[in-house]
């Protein structure tokens, strides 16, 4: 945040913010997300493989109440948001009382069966509509994850974070994120795609950064990605999306996408030392 209001004291003009109480909430909600992500990676995960197949698979529909709370479950069960709360609470019965969760879901193996067809159990056995949330939740809990509380090694913290240091001018922040940007750009469709839909460790950050930077709107990244803007600001807050998901997307196979993602970043660190040896002649 600091960064944009230092490159806007810049620039006026072509940093424009028009409405700074939106921005400061979506930048805060963000950076939130985006913390919880590297502390807990697997409940990120599970949770955007469970928004994804909500989002595209016939049977299910997910969906945001005026309280900005989600709520998901069967497409035909939507009209029985009202009684969601008791729908959820029926949820915890499977948790609490192991031979009902083997009454209810047998004789699904929680660790192999397909996604869609737990979801498929969870909501007929719940009755109707579920918040979003709590089935997550419960997810984990069939599926046995646990994930220990762990510290971030500062270290390690995404390159937009470490840019931070109020010693970095807006200007010299601004020139990198145009460099990349314009690397990025350039790199083949399938390896752009790849490394723009799993934005983790330096990338996260500095992508995230570009909107608000003024170097690439969302609109502009969607088109690299090769997705429709809504289809990929739907997205925007879930990134990054896991391998399977991605590979499903690009329709290409789990190991694809990670040599596509390989390669991607080996050719940018090539391109962004070529350029600052450049420079620096």
């Amino acid at each position: 945040m600091l960064g944009r209001l230092r490159a806007f004291s810049l620039a006026p003009d072509d940093q424009l913010i028009r409405d700074f109480r939106a921005y400061v909430a979506a930048t805060t909600y963000n950076a939130c997300n985006s913390y919880i992500r590297r502390k807990f990676p697997a409940r990120a995960r599970l949770k955007n493989r469970t928004r994804y197949s909500l989002s595209h698979h016939r049977d299910f529909e997910i969906w945001q109440r005026e309280d900005d709370i989600w709520i998901c479950g069967l497409r035909s069960s939507r009209r029985r948001e009202q009684n969601v709360q008791r729908h959820t609470l029926q949820l915890q019965r499977l948790i609490a009382e192991p031979d009902e969760k083997q009454r209810a879901l047998r004789p699904l193996d929680f660790q192999r069966s397909q996604l869609s067809d737990l979801l498929r159990r969870i909501f007929q056995y719940a009755g109707g509509p579920v918040y979003f949330d709590d089935l997550v939740q419960l997810i984990a809990e069939l599926q046995g994850l646990r994930e220990s509380v762990s510290s971030i090694d500062e270290s390690q913290q995404p390159l937009a974070e470490q840019m931070s240091n109020p010693f970095d001018t807006a200007v010299e922040r601004r020139s990198y994120l145009k460099r990349l940007w314009d690397e990025i750009t350039q790199l083949p469709p399938l390896q752009r795609a790849a490394l723009l839909l799993n934005l983790r460790q330096d990338q996260e950050g500095v992508i995230s950064l570009l909107p608000f930077a003024g170097i690439a709107s969302v609109r502009q990244i969607a088109g690299a990605v090769g997705m429709p803007i809504d289809e990929f600001a739907s997205l925007w807050n879930e990134l990054p999306l896991d391998d399977s998901t991605i590979a499903h997307r690009l329709n290409v196979t789990r190991q694809q996408v990670i040599n596509l993602r390989k390669s991607a970043r080996a050719r940018l660190g090539r391109r962004m030392n070529l350029r600052d040896e450049t420079r620096n002649k």
